[in-house]
């Protein structure tokens, strides 16, 4: 995964993204997921990474499974609570939006985690898109783990001054200590985007209508591979989604 061409990556990603919005049954969703799941570990991440991704979107995840459940149209009740207006083909669709939004969260990641910035942005000229619109996409996408690493720093600050509001399960306590995490994560943010723009203009970024690289791309024979066995499954998935084998 790492050793693959940019191109070929965005690629392999977009069509993750796209098949997993196409899909309806619950099997092959599955396995989209399972297919992402498969790339990560191929890139050489850790649960830990994984985890770390996820974490945020729990709230999410729960919110989605209720809601789904208090406001599909579906027939079958809990066995043992019948006279709440939960369903249980409710909780199902949920859990599948969830896989959803797993598959993106699980994917999108990849692509920063196995090439840099600037791979990245080369890649997107290459297919077209301005640079500067590129480089700012990639910048922007490239913040998200260091936002993360900010968020990690502050609250292990906090901590040393004997503020454990995010350690316990109480959520009011969270809510009131929030804006003592938020203030200084802004305040870093602005302070590193000032440094950015002073080392572009520094470097004369955007002066020349065409710019040149460094580094060079090649789609080379394992790129195409790659991308065909991609196109290939996901056409497989969508076919076995839309015409079940039975």
């Amino acid at each position: 995964m790492r050793t693959l061409d940019p191109r070929a990556k965005i690629a392999i990603i977009v069509m993750l993204s796209v098949v997993c919005f196409l899909l309806e049954d619950a099997a092959t969703i599955v396995a989209v997921f399972a297919i992402t799941l498969g790339l990560w570990f191929l890139a050489r991440l850790t649960l830990r990474d994984l985890y770390g991704y996820i974490k945020p979107m729990l709230f999410l995840f729960l919110f989605l499974i209720l809601a789904q459940g208090f406001f599909y149209p579906g027939v079958t009740r809990l066995p043992l609570l019948a006279f709440v207006p939960f369903t249980l083909e409710g909780a199902r669709y949920g859990a599948l939006l969830c896989f959803r939004v797993l598959t993106l969260a699980c994917s999108f990641p990849l692509l920063l985690a196995t090439s840099s910035v600037e791979e990245l942005a080369l890649a997107l000229t290459k297919m077209g898109l301005p640079y500067k619109t590129a480089y700012t996409a990639m910048t922007a996408l490239n913040q998200v783990p260091v936002l993360r690493s900010d968020i990690a720093s502050i609250i292990a600050a906090q901590k040393l001054r004997a503020c454990a509001a995010f350690e316990g399960r109480n959520l009011f306590k969270k809510l009131k200590a929030y804006p003592a995490l938020v203030i200084p994560l802004v305040m870093s943010s602005m302070r590193r985007a000032n440094l950015m723009g002073t080392a572009m203009d520094a470097r004369a970024f955007g002066c020349s209508p065409s710019r040149t690289s460094i580094h060079t791309l090649r789609f080379r024979l394992p790129d195409f591979v790659a991308t065909l066995v991609a196109v290939s499954t996901m056409a497989v998935l969508v076919l076995a989604d839309r015409f079940p084998w039975a």
